[in-house]
Order: C-alpha cells, then sequence, then structure tokens
C-alpha cells in the first residue's frame, strides 16, 4: 500500500518542481529599460551598415573594427547563458575589444542571458562603432573598448577596467527621485545608517547587497573585476554622493566607476519582500511561498485521494473474497442440484 502510493507522488513531486521556475513570474523584472549610455562616436550606423553589407562602407580598418566589435558583443551573449560577469578581449594585433558585461547578482541566469542579449542590440543601435562605450540597463550594464594590440602576449596581460577615461570612483550617472524627503521625520538618519550597512554587506556578500532597513530598501553592486575592499570603499563614496548629489530624494540611483548604489523610500515596506527595481515591488519572496504552499496543498491533496482510492480498492477486494466464500459455502451446504 505505502509502495502503491510513494511511486505516483514522486513522479508528481518530480514534475512539480521542475516546473517550479516558470511557475514564478518573472515578467515583473524591469531587466531591458535603458538608464543611460554613453558613446564616443558620431557615426551610430557603422556596426549596422557592416552586419547588413551596406554597399556604402568601404573604409577598411572601420570594417576590421566593427567586425570585431562584433564577435565581442556576440562572446558577451553567448557567455551570459552561464555567469553575471564576464571580462575578455576580442580580435587581432591590429584590432581588439576589450570589456566586460554584468548582470544584477539577483536576477535568474535566464533573465541574465535576455538583458545582455538586449543589450547588445541596443548598445549597437546607439553607440554603433564607437571606440569606446558604456551601456546600462535596469538588469545589467557593459562597457567596451576598442584598441590597438601592439604584441600577442599584451592579451595575457591586459587589464584596463579604466575604458572611458573615469578618475577612480568618479561620478558617471545620478538620478534623484524628484520628491522631497525634507518633511519625513528621521529620513536622513535612516539614509546613513542603511547605506553604511550596505558598505560592509558587499564585503561579505562577494560584491552585492540588498536589504531594507525600516522603510529604505537598498541595492549596492560593484563591477566583478573589483577586490572585496576596493567594493566596500566604492560603495561608501557612493553613499556620500548620494547624500551629495541627491540630498533629499526618497530614491536615487548613483553609478561609479565601479559600484552602483540605489534606494528607495517606501512607507509601505515590509520584511521578507524583494525589490528587483527601485521602487517597484515584485515580491518574489512572497510569490515563492504560495507557490510553494500550492504545491504542498496539491501534494496532500493527492495523497489523500489516492490514499482513499486504496482504501476502496482494499474493500472491494474483501467485499468479493467474502462474497465468494458465502457462495461456496451455500453450495456445500445445499449440496448437487438436479433438474
Amino acid at each position: 500500500m505505502v509502495v502503491y502510493l510513494i511511486s505516483p507522488i514522486a513522479r508528481t513531486l518530480a514534475l512539480i518542481f521542475i516546473s517550479l521556475p516558470s511557475l514564478i513570474n518573472t515578467s515583473q523584472l524591469d531587466y531591458d529599460t535603458l538608464v543611460f549610455s554613453q558613446c564616443d562616436s558620431s557615426d551610430t550606423n557603422i556596426l549596422q551598415k557592416v552586419t547588413t553589407k551596406d554597399p556604402s562602407y568601404s573604409n577598411p580598418n572601420l570594417l576590421l573594427r566593427a567586425q570585431a566589435l562584433y564577435s565581442f558583443l556576440s562572446k558577451l551573449e553567448s557567455e551570459s547563458s552561464r555567469a553575471k560577469f564576464f571580462n575578455t578581449l576580442v580580435g587581432n594585433e591590429q584590432h581588439a575589444v576589450s570589456g566586460w558585461f554584468q548582470c544584477r547578482e539577483d536576477y535568474p541566469s535566464e533573465i541574465c542571458h535576455r538583458c545582455v542579449r538586449e543589450l547588445r542590440d541596443i548598445s549597437s543601435r546607439l553607440c554603433g562603432n564607437a571606440t569606446s562605450a558604456r551601456v546600462h540597463l535596469r538588469g545589467c550594464h557593459m562597457v567596451y573598448e576598442i584598441e590597438h594590440v601592439d604584441t600577442p602576449t599584451s592579451q595575457a596581460n591586459h587589464h584596463n577596467y579604466k575604458l572611458l577615461e573615469t578618475p577612480e570612483r568618479g561620478l558617471i550617472h545620478k538620478i534623484c527621485d524628484g520628491a522631497t524627503a525634507e518633511t519625513l521625520v528621521g529620513f536622513e538618519e535612516m539614509r546613513t545608517v542603511a547605506l553604511t550597512a550596505a558598505e560592509t554587506g558587499v564585503v561579505g556578500g562577494h560584491g552585492f547587497y540588498e536589504e531594507s532597513y525600516k522603510l529604505l530598501h537598498v541595492v549596492a553592486q560593484c563591477d566583478g573585476h573589483v577586490e572585496a575592499c576596493d567594493c566596500g570603499e566604492c560603495v561608501s563614496a557612493a553613499a556620500a554622493a548620494a547624500a551629495e548629489e541627491c540630498p533629499w530624494s526618497t530614491a536615487s540611483q548613483i553609478y561609479l566607476e565601479g559600484c552602483y548604489v540605489g534606494y528607495t523610500y517606501n512607507p509601505h515596506e515590509y520584511p521578507g519582500d524583494s525589490y528587483h527595481e527601485e521602487g517597484v515591488k515584485t515580491s518574489t519572496g512572497k510569490s515563492l511561498a504560495i507557490v510553494v504552499g500550492g504545491v504542498a496543498a496539491l501534494v496532500f491533496v493527492a495523497i489523500f485521494f489516492l490514499f482513499l482510492k486504496g482504501l476502496r480498492r482494499k474493500g472491494d477486494g474483501t467485499l468479493l473474497k467474502r462474497r465468494s466464500t458465502s457462495e461456496r459455502r451455500w453450495e456445500i451446504f445445499a449440496g448437487p442440484c438436479f433438474c
């Protein structure tokens, strides 16, 4: 009886948990919205001309450069299905492209891959064959620089991270919410405590931190090549920049060379909620709990009905056994019948 019940239940559980990721709605993640871009080229159509084999494209150097960039972007898209951060150098002795992509650490690998694929399309459209570019979406960002490689050995020793000549921990981009927090009692102190926690949190969290303090939700992340201690210092600089650049904003996003910090004030903050975008609550933890609870309820109902079905079969078998025994006894008692 127990073995009879375990087999279908095991199959049911396996099917449910295999499909569990698809039951959790990831469509709420605003990963492909453009935050900002920086390009140093005015010709934003060069890469498109190469990929479409435009006959007006005649400069061989630009052609080789665009081909190297195309290979670089393809490499990033390919690696995004396996990693959240990837740094590489693609090209030859004459033309090469160096750079990286990075996804938000709390996003699933599938979302990371989609984001980098979208990032590739957007960067090609906005920056074309720019000699250096930086493009940030909500869920991922990419930085690259086209450079001249003098020797093959320089490829192995290449560690160029300041692609756009931005000073270390220099401000790249900021977003300050228009709402004012001057009337909110204790807001400044609350932000200070929350951002200070982020400074130490990224060190212990391998470059990523997401947490709530009272009514303030904070997200911080460092670029994958930034060491742990440098990451904490970068987030500290970003926190200082947030206080200076957005002193009374209820939400802000600060992008420095090497890290990012964002915070959102929400008067309806609840412990356990997950904010995958500043100001947009997706409550992934709650969604997961609901899904798991529903699965548990389905399993319980399945066990109950299988148990009833087993009892019914057992009861029918006992009744048939008793009936056949009674019939045999009646035949013995009555003896042969002659018509």
